[in-house]
């Protein structure tokens, strides 16, 4: 059977670290820095509207505004922390530092073979994954992230939208809309 669209990710530490922080970043910063900027910004309001104005200029007003900074220096250092996790953990698995992954994706699965750049050929034994047995396709700007497990803090496979026609771009989004319900 051909394939619908073929493509190759070569895994360097760039790609893997981009991996861990958007996989990271979709299932912990942004729900929850919305939500922190969300709680100081209501209780300011409330604080307002309830004429409280002498709480308002004294140290409530300090902590509304400190609290969201607070947050964000607190992820700021937590992208950190990934970053050296990401390098350590790349840096100690040889497998990964020469990885390609090539894929073929067919109307209902898609076709996975990995490949070592000091190896000859790729594994005869092709990987067959349904496009159901992702829990989460994440999208950024650059590439795509598969992950199997909704549990999963790393994707399992990443696209680089890049070496991606535009119709794979488009059946890959389309899967993503899919999973997502």
């Amino acid at each position: 059977m051909k394939p619908l669209y073929e493509t190759e990710s070569k895994y360097t530490f760039d790609e893997y670290k981009k991996g861990i922080l958007a996989v990271n970043e979709r299932f912990n910063v942004r729900s929850s820095t919305q939500a922190a900027l969300g709680i100081s910004i209501g209780v300011f309001l409330i604080a307002l509207a309830s004429g409280r104005y002498q709480v308002v200029s004294s140290g409530f007003f300090r902590a509304i505004v400190l609290f969201p900074l607070v947050w964000i220096l607190a992820f700021a250092f937590k992208s950190r922390a990934l970053s050296v996790i990401a390098e350590k953990s790349f840096k100690s698995d040889e497998g990964l530092q020469e990885l390609v992954v090539k894929f073929k994706f067919f109307w209902n699965f898609m076709e996975v073979k990995h490949h070592y750049n000091n190896a000859n050929d790729y594994n005869p034994k092709a990987l067959e994954f349904a496009y159901s047995d992702f829990s989460k396709i994440i999208e950024t700007e650059t590439n795509f992230y598969l992950l199997e497990t909704e549990e999963a803090k790393v994707a399992t496979y990443f696209l680089v939208k890049e070496n991606c026609s535009e119709k794979l771009i488009a059946f890959m989004q389309e899967h993503a809309r899919i999973l997502a319900g």
